[in-house]
């Protein structure tokens, strides 16, 4: 079996593994004493309850052996403790890496209801909050207490791009070990179901963690159930009757429709190439397909589109998934049509400098809209001297950006209507500075003959 593990995965923690070696769990959260279908393995993870007697976990966390389960809030010690009689991990690849999912088979049927398991796609968007189960290690080092925490999905990551893993995590709230294999949990119509499987996170708690998704892999778990559990309105390769919603087993078998419900593409009505495949089908050749990004969406190459356009624009360096339009097809509201035919992101007015703005405007090339001391911001670029600013602008030292020139005020105020000095070296302004000094150096000769014929006089007698 070849597996790639991350180096930072969200391994397991046992009772005999020192706190040191592992990375710690569930940070920011609080008990969860209500999710008595997720259960503590006795390989030190996490697992959930999706059938009467099928626990879903991650694959690292069944690879050395699991001796029994339990669903007590205290893990370690709790009981009752379910006997395992079988597990089974994920051993098939996707480029070089293998899916981090793992089976359990309980010897008997807990009495607990299984959590419902999100069998298709896609993603949520980002920003849809996730609920996260698990029996870690804490922020105060405790472990095997069974803790719960929200966080927002902050996108897909490793280690392939086309979603094997959402993320989330981060400003000192995450998973990590001990919580490998416990649900991400995300809220329908119908109430809550799994959505991915806690895999991989960073050594420092509190910064971001993955856990695999479900629907890229729906085969392996739905193998599993069609041998050990009866049939059901899960996906299970077995069509039941009367399921609310409809049993997507009888949806999507052989029926000579290629239906859209089954937006893994996985019905054997539909071209194979709508399966996830990490490539996108061309348009109309599929009712949807998984590996497709949106309009829109960051793109690194042209097949990763349905339309097979990855484009960047003047405004937009990043390149990005587009379609074609015309006047009989104009683009959607947020996008217009270019001189290629091709839908762009709509393009900002781009304001000159000097130009008031707000901090959604965009500015022409080497300025920003910026404060410039007064009550509004303008286009304004950075300086460092009044040299590199337009005229009638100077470089303001405090915020280093160039700002209108201030008002001269003169000391008599700014209404002074009397005659003004000359500036300067005129002819006229010589010649009364010569004046003034002939004038102070006479005044100062007289002064000093004064003293001197004093001092001379003689003194009266007495």
């Amino acid at each position: 079996m070849k597996r790639l593990w991350l180096v930072l995965l969200a391994s397991c923690s046992t009772e005999s593994a020192s706190v040191e070696s592992q990375s710690q769990a569930i940070y920011g959260g609080r008990p969860a004493p209500d999710d008595h279908a997720v259960f503590y393995l006795s390989s030190g993870c996490t697992a959930s309850l999706i059938a009467p007697r099928t626990l879903l976990t991650a694959a690292h966390c069944v690879d050395r052996g699991v001796e029994w389960a339990t669903n007590a809030m205290d893990g370690m010690t709790g009981a009752p403790r379910y006997r395992v009689l079988q597990v089974q991990w994920h051993s098939g690849t996707v480029g070089d890496w293998s899916p981090d999912l793992g089976l359990v088979l309980l010897e008997q049927a807990p009495p607990v209801t299984p959590l419902r398991w999100r069998a298709t796609g896609p993603l949520p968007a980002v920003g849809t909050v996730v609920r996260h189960v698990g029996y870690g290690f804490t922020e105060t080092r405790s472990i095997g207490q069974r803790r719960t925490v929200e966080l927002p999905i902050t996108g897909a990551g490793a280690p392939q791009s086309f979603g094997i893993s959402l993320m989330t995590g981060g400003n000192g709230v995450s998973i990590c070990n001990g919580d490998s294999g416990g649900p991400a949990l995300v809220r329908d119509e119908q109430g809550e179901l799994v959505l991915g499987v806690h895999s991989f996170g960073s050594v420092m708690c509190g910064s971001s963690s993955g856990s695999a998704l479900l629907y890229p892999y729906h085969a392996f778990i739905e193998t599993w159930l069609a041998r050990f559990e009866t049939a059901s309105c899960a996906r299970d390769t077995r069509c039941v009757s009367g399921c609310m919603p409809a049993d997507l087993d009888c949806t999507c078998g052989l029926d000579g429709q290629c239906s859209a419900v089954c937006v893994d593409g996985d019905d054997p009505d539909c071209p194979s190439t709508c399966r996830i495949d990490s490539v996108c089908s061309p348009l109309g050749q599929c009712p949807i397909d998984l590996d497709c990004l949106p309009l829109g969406t960051s793109c690194l190459r042209e097949n990763q589109c349905a339309s097979r356009s990855c484009i960047s624009d003047p405004q937009n360096a990043t390149r990005y998934c587009s379609i074609a339009c015309s006047a009989a097809a104009p683009c959607p509201s947020t996008f217009q049509c270019d001189a290629r035919g091709l839908c762009i992101k709509r393009q900002q007015e781009v304001l000159v400098e000097g130009a008031v703005c707000s901090s959604t405007d965009r500015c022409e090339a080497g300025t920003t809209c910026a404060s410039t001391g007064m009550s509004v911001m303008r286009c304004t670029r950075a300086c460092t001297s009044t040299l590199e600013c337009l005229a009638g602008t100077v470089c303001d030292f405090s915020t280093h950006v160039c700002a209108p020139s201030p008002p001269v005020v003169l000391d008599g105020g700014s209404s002074w209507s009397g005659p003004l000095a000359e500036v300067g070296c005129s002819a006229t302004g010589v010649q009364g500075f010569g004046a003034l000094v002939l004038w102070l150096l006479g005044r100062r000769r007289r002064t000093s003959a004064r003293v001197a014929k004093t001092i001379a006089a003689p003194m009266p007698a007495p």
